[in-house]
């Protein structure tokens, strides 16, 4: 029974995909200071950390972005807690998640949080210890279905006629 709640509240709406184009826009990140290592294509970030990609942005206390070849592929963000928000579609809400540390994917369009997850968007909300938000699809993963003692929190707003 346990399940089947799961999957029908992963079905429930709450996101919408990312604004068209965000995918394709520069990473712009700001931190108080910055860390190349060159042997490992790896930027570390700390002190207030900004990132913005479109309409994408992440705030944490810290940040290292993976690089290989010279493209960011990859941003894990630490923080207490780690914020973002993206705006879907230009007349929708923007979506909210917070969390301990967040995990981006830039070629998938998947933002992963971990820790005390929560994600919220137009008065609906989804907490979990495990988050997966794809931004491309407007999906939202939470939990682990395996497991019985992590439970997904799910609170849905009626809506208006």
């Amino acid at each position: 029974m346990k399940r089947l709640l799961l999957c029908l509240a992963l079905f429930l709406p709450l996101p919408s995909p990312a604004l068209e184009g965000d995918s394709e826009k520069p990473v712009y990140i700001e931190a108080n200071s910055a860390h190349y290592d060159e042997k490992t294509d790896t930027s570390t970030y700390t002190g207030k950390v900004i990132l913005i990609q479109g309409s994408l942005r992440v705030e944490s206390d810290k940040m290292v972005a993976y690089s290989p070849g010279g493209e960011v592929k990859k941003v894990v963000a630490y923080g207490n807690p780690v914020r973002f928000w993206q705006k879907p579609k230009p007349d929708e809400e923007e979506i909210h998640g917070t969390s301990k540390k967040a995990e981006y994917y830039l070629d998938k369009d998947l933002i992963v949080l971990i820790g005390n997850a929560v994600v919220w968007q137009d008065g609906n909300k989804y907490a979990s210890d495990r988050i997966e938000y794809d931004q491309a699809n407007g999906l939202i993963r939470a939990g682990e279905p395996t497991s019985d003692t992590k439970r997904v929190k799910i609170l849905l707003k009626p809506k208006k006629d």
